[in-house]
C-alpha cells in the first residue's frame, strides 16, 4: 500500500526472495515491493517461449521435438476428438511418445525418447544438482538477511553461471514507477455518491490521465467495458451505480482502466493503475473502531 505521497507504507511491505535455475545457470533476487523492481518491471528478462510453426510440424519435421509436438498439438485432437490432454496422465504421455516415435521413423529422425517427450510437452528444463544447491543457498542467505537484519540485502539481482568456471554477478535493476503491479498508481479521490459514469468522465479531465473511452476493471471483474458490444451491454447498468457500492464499500481500492490517452499530442492506447480513495470514509472507520474498543 502507498500513502498520499506515493511512498510505500512500511507495515504493508512483504519482502520476497526468488530463485531459479536452468542447467548450469541460475539467479537469486530480492523483491521489496515499492522499493525494488518486481517481476512485471523486468518481464523482458524472461526468454521467449519456444514455439514451432504448425506448417513445419505438419509437413517438414526436422527434429525429435517437431515429432513430439506434432503428436501433442495435431495428432491428439485428430484421434481423440476434443478430449482434453492431461500431461500428468501416464497413459496420455505414453500415447504421445508412441505417436512421436512413429512419425520420427517415418521421416528418418532419431532421438525421440520418453523422457524427451515429457520435457517437450511439459516444457521441462533439465536441472543440475550443484546449480540448485548454489542458488538455494543464495536464497536462504538473503532470507536470513531480511529476517535478522544482519546485513544489507543484495541489490537486487544475482546471477550465477557455472558453465565455464564459476561466474557470479550482481546487477541492480531499476524499478518501473508506472508498473501496473508494484507501482503506486494515480490517486483518485471520490465522494461516496460518485457514480461509475462520473468516474469515467473524471478520467477525461484528470491532468495526469486525459483518458477517453475508458473501460474499468477491479479485482478481475469488469465494471464497465467499452467493447465488445455484448460486454458493453452487460456492464452498462453499472454506469449509474456509485463507485463506493461497486467497490464493496472499502475506503481504498485499486482499479485498472484502459482507453485512449494523450501522448506527445497523439491519442494512444493506454492501460493505467489507479488508487481510488473515498473522502471521509477512512476517518469514519477509525472513529467506529475507537468507539467500539
Amino acid at each position: 500500500e502507498y500513502d498520499s505521497d506515493d511512498r510505500p507504507v512500511q507495515e504493508t511491505v512483504k519482502p520476497m526472495v526468488d530463485g531459479g535455475t536452468e542447467g548450469f545457470k541460475g539467479h537469486a533476487r530480492v523483491i521489496i515491493p515499492g522499493m525494488t523492481p518486481c517481476f512485471e518491471c523486468n518481464i523482458w528478462l524472461f526468454p521467449p517461449q519456444v514455439k514451432f510453426p504448425l506448417c513445419t510440424l505438419a509437413e517438414t519435421p526436422r527434429t525429435a521435438a517437431h515429432c513430439i509436438e506434432y503428436a501433442h498439438l495435431i495428432k491428439w485432437d485428430e484421434v481423440h476428438s476434443g478430449k482434453p490432454f492431461d500431461a500428468d496422465d501416464t497413459e496420455h504421455m505414453q500415447w504421445i511418445y508412441s505417436e512421436a516415435l512413429k512419425r520420427a521413423e517415418l521421416f528418418g529422425i532419431s532421438g525421440v525418447t520418453y523422457s524427451l517427450t515429457q520435457g517437450v510437452v511439459k516444457n521441462i528444463i533439465p536441472a543440475i544438482a550443484s546449480t540448485n544447491a548454489i542458488i538455494s543457498a543464495a536464497c536462504a542467505l538473503e532470507a536470513l538477511k531480511l529476517v535478522s537484519g544482519c546485513s544489507k540485502s543484495v541489490s537486487n539481482y544475482l546471477t550465477y553461471n557455472g558453465l565455464v568456471g564459476t561466474h557470479i554477478k550482481v546487477t541492480e535493476f531499476v524499478r518501473d514507477t508506472d508498473c501496473l503491479v508494484c507501482g503506486p498508481g494515480t490517486l483518485i479521490e471520490l465522494d461516496t455518491s460518485s457514480t461509475l459514469s462520473e468516474f469515467i468522465k473524471m478520467l477525461e479531465e484528470h491532468p495526469k490521465l486525459l483518458m477517453s473511452k475508458a473501460s474499468v476493471t477491479h479485482g478481475g471483474n469488469n465494471l464497465y467495458m467499452q467493447s465488445p458490444e455484448v460486454l458493453e451491454q452487460m456492464t452498462r447498468p453499472n454506469l449509474s451505480i456509485p463507485m463506493f457500492e461497486l467497490l464493496k464499500g472499502t475506503p481504498f481500492a485499486t482499479v485498472h482502466v484502459s482507453g485512449m490517452a494523450e501522448s506527445n499530442g497523439k491519442k494512444v492506447s493506454s492501460l493505467r493503475k489507479l488508487r481510488v480513495a473515498f473522502k471521509g470514509v477512512e476517518e469514519a472507520s477509525k472513529m467506529d473502531t475507537t468507539e467500539s474498543s
